[in-house]
């Protein structure tokens, strides 16, 4: 259980420096989302995979593993997807 505490807190960490980061660059935060959200999206579909599975999947990607920003993105697009904001 306490496992899952520290991934949900870690998901919502990166949701909220997405946001700030967003705002700070003045775009919109859905659109920037948005290519990471369909990316999880079409892993989801292609390997019949859940939310979390997925992105799993996604994180074995030499592109995701060198980028830190994709990362955080990616992380902050799968908590919209689970949770989405207001």
């Amino acid at each position: 259980m306490e496992q899952q505490i520290k991934m949900a807190a870690k998901l919502y960490e990166c949701r909220d420096t997405a946001k700030s980061l967003a705002k700070m660059q003045g775009e919109d935060y859905k659109e920037m989302l948005k290519p990471y959200t369909e990316i999880i999206d079409k892993v989801m579909k292609a390997n019949n995979l859940k939310h979390i599975p997925a992105l799993l999947k996604i994180s074995e990607t030499k592109t995701y593993q060198d980028s830190g920003m994709a990362q955080l993105l990616f992380m902050a697009a799968l908590t919209e997807m689970m949770e989405p904001s207001a």
